[in-house]
């Protein structure tokens, strides 16, 4: 069972995050009821049921992500958050344990829409990019969850991918997103978004990445 610690996120809408007791560098995502629903706040759970057909929102996470994560690179692997499964909690849940993406300060790492420190260089966005062309181009992977607060700063040359909770599964009457062509060009507009958002050039316009610089 994992004791859980200090609570060092809530803002998502399906969940909080917590330290793992005795072990600072991991943390454990549980459900919480965030998220209003026809006026008010069941749970998470029954919201995704009632909406998506999803029966179970972590564990439909855990199989997004290794999904893609059988397709990574071990050179681009420190790219996305490491997952270890699911586990039972000293709140009486199953939690979805994983790494704390922790900064060079010993400090957990903020995500794009928190980063307050100084700007980052290319760098940072060209290897957001190379994971975009390398793992979710190059095998038409679904991955849906491509945002500011789903990418952490562990450095300022290294984007971290979180939240895996997105795929074509929730628009299932989305039909042409079982096509190759339609769910790379998703994901791309997504990455643009993520680019725009953090008033970056368009990075999937750039033909040839300098990844070392």
């Amino acid at each position: 069972m994992i004791e859980l610690g200090e609570l060092i996120s809530s803002v998502g809408g399906w969940s909080n995050i917590y330290v793992v007791k005795d072990a600072p560098n991991m943390c454990v995502k549980v459900l919480a009821p965030h998220r209003r629903f026809k006026g008010e706040k069941p749970d998470p759970n029954l919201v995704a049921k009632k909406k998506y057909g999803i029966e179970n929102m972590l564990e439909f996470e855990y199989a997004n992500y290794q999904k893609i994560i059988q397709h990574v690179p071990d050179a681009l692997k420190g790219n996305f958050v490491r997952i270890d499964g699911m586990h039972m909690t000293s709140i009486g849940v199953r939690g979805l344990v994983m790494e704390r993406v922790m900064t060079n300060e010993g400090t957990t790492a903020p995500s794009l829409d928190h980063y307050t420190g100084a700007p980052l260089p290319d760098a940072f966005f060209c290897k957001l990019e190379q994971l975009r062309r390398d793992v979710f181009h190059k095998h038409s992977l679904d991955h849906f969850g491509v945002a500011l607060r789903n990418i952490l700063v562990r450095d300022e040359h290294t984007p971290v991918l979180i939240d895996f909770q997105k795929n074509r599964r929730i628009y299932r009457s989305q039909w042409n997103l079982f096509i190759p062509y339609f769910t790379r060009q998703k994901v791309k507009r997504n990455f643009q978004r993520a680019y725009r958002e953090a008033k970056v050039q368009d990075w999937t316009t750039v033909s040839d990445l300098n990844i070392a610089s």
